[in-house]
């Protein structure tokens, strides 16, 4: 079985061996709605509230497994340094790094946050095991 993640302008697409399982339109606009140009940690927790409702109803499904990210917008392959894998625990890491920046007002990419924030989520409540960058 095959979990991915698309990335790209027309949004977030979640699909498990070519099903698609959810779809969020707007992708990290659709995620980060209503903060304004520096992150706060409200906009941040906003956005995982956002991002568990959206993939929460199909995370029994794929536990476990690893993901493959199509990164179409190149934001995440970009803000991980060009990394093509990655373990649970560095996911982790790179999100707590991000965080830290944003919410600091360290220059980030607003996008890669929310890109990041999804993924996150996804091996949080997938436990998944791998990320692959695509």
């Amino acid at each position: 079985m095959k979990l991915e993640l698309r990335v790209d302008a027309q949004g977030y697409r979640l699909s498990l061996d070519g099903q698609l399982l959810a779809h969020l339109g707007g992708g990290a606009a659709a995620l980060l709605a209503g903060a304004g140009p520096r992150l706060r940690e409200a906009d941040l927790e906003a956005a995982i509230e956002r991002a568990e409702d959206w993939l929460m109803p199909s995370s029994r499904s794929w536990q476990g497994m690893e993901i493959w990210v199509r990164d179409d917008a190149g934001r995440l392959r970009a803000g991980m340094g060009g990394a093509q894998s990655l373990t649970s625990d560095e996911v982790e890491r790179a999100f707590s790094c991000a965080v830290d920046d944003a919410t600091r007002g360290r220059a980030i990419s607003a996008e890669f946050v929310a890109d990041l924030l999804l993924l996150r989520e996804l091996v949080h409540h997938g436990k998944v095991t791998r990320v692959h960058l695509e």
